[in-house]
């Protein structure tokens, strides 16, 4: 069976074909006598609304996806895409009102279910795909000056700044960065405030619900930023370099912080017609545990590592036998895709991200 078509008929079953005969023990429905009118039943139409759906792969392989919507039964939208690592699909979808399942397979043999109760005030629903599993949010996007469909307080009385902030001309990208908000437990009410220097960006109070992720486009200014997310059980802290770091994501349930779901996988690859034997030590971001190995690498061989469990700034340091030497930040964080060191035809060695580079 093709893998197309599976997902589809796990979730919704096969339905057998009406129409052809009656089947044994029931009787057919007598003609009408001439003056009657028959009955007719009409059937009330459902309910829909237009919906976003996004597929995230963050992984360092590409991944053929299914997503099928479920109601009583019946499949009430289904879409396949192909997603190359780090693409994110935005996909518009008619949803039923009230709560639909969602079904995701794809062919790396990730298999999960989430049921989507559509709200007025989230415009959809994000999947993010992992190696193992896949994580769902309901999402929005809103102004930090203007409305907002979460928004649990009106904005401060100070000067106005309108949002978001232009450049400065020692960076460019195409997209502005943005702060996240996200709940992985129960609802709560958030205090966000975002500073830059003596400057506040954001200073805002906002509802967010269980599986909720609420993002703000803040600036497209280069800089070191200060945020700060403030709840009943918490209160969080962190630094924001921009344009390091396109995205800060906040977890108010956790009070953890990061850049996003970005892979962590670090190809090492040896491209000169000579073996070499490569020393590699990466510090992971906030400290954790460090990876440090030597590799003995055959002309040609490329091996896939993963030395980190973390997404976030990675200090990488590199030798050859030679004495050829190389040393770096690995940001790993979206939209960068895997990270790569080489040693080139020359016996170069360098440290190389993929995807696009803000800057």
């Amino acid at each position: 069976m093709e893998r197309r078509t599976l997902l589809s008929l796990l979730a919704g079953g096969v339905a057998g074909l009406a129409g052809c005969g009656t089947p044994d023990g029931e009787t057919e429905t007598p003609t009408p006598e001439e003056g009657t009118d028959a009955p007719t039943a009409t059937p009330t139409p459902e309910a829909r609304v237009e919906r976003s759906l996004t597929l995230w792969n963050p992984t360092p392989d590409p991944v053929f996806t299914t997503v099928v919507g479920v109601r009583d039964g019946r499949d009430v939208f289904f879409e396949n895409r192909d997603l190359v690592p780090g693409e994110r699909a935005a996909l518009s979808v008619s949803v039923p009102t009230g709560e639909t399942a969602v079904l995701v397979e794809t062919d790396t043999g990730v298999r999960a279910r989430s049921e989507w109760v559509v709200d007025a005030a989230f415009e959809g629903l994000e999947v993010v795909l992992g190696r193992d599993g896949a994580a769902f949010w309901q999402t929005v996007s809103c102004d930090a000056r203007g409305e907002c469909s979460l928004a649990a307080a009106t904005p401060d009385d100070g000067p106005r700044i309108d949002l978001p902030l232009v450049g400065d001309g020692s960076a460019r990208w195409y997209a502005p960065a943005g702060v996240v908000v996200e709940n992985a437990g129960p609802e709560t009410t958030a205090r966000l405030r975002i500073d830059l220097r003596d400057a506040s960006l954001v200073d805002r109070a906002y509802r967010v619900p269980t599986g909720a992720r609420l993002s703000i486009p803040v600036t497209y200014r280069s800089g070191t930023y200060r945020v700060a997310v403030e709840t009943d059980e918490r209160r969080v802290e962190t630094a924001w370099p921009v344009p390091d770091q396109p995205t800060k994501y906040v977890d108010v349930s956790s009070g953890t912080t990061g850049c996003g779901p970005a892979n962590t996988t670090l190809t090492v690859a040896n491209r000169d017609d000579e073996p070499h034997r490569l020393s590699l030590r990466v510090d992971a971001a906030g400290g954790g545990e460090s990876f440090d190995r030597t590799l003995a690498l055959d002309p040609d061989e490329a091996r896939e590592l993963v030395p980190v469990t973390t997404s976030g700034p990675h200090a990488v340091s590199v030798s050859l036998e030679t004495g050829a030497a190389t040393s770096g930040t690995w940001w790993s964080c979206p939209p960068r895709g895997p990270a790569s060191v080489v040693v080139d035809a020359t016996g170069t060695v360098s440290l190389r991200a993929a995807g696009p580079q803000p800057g």
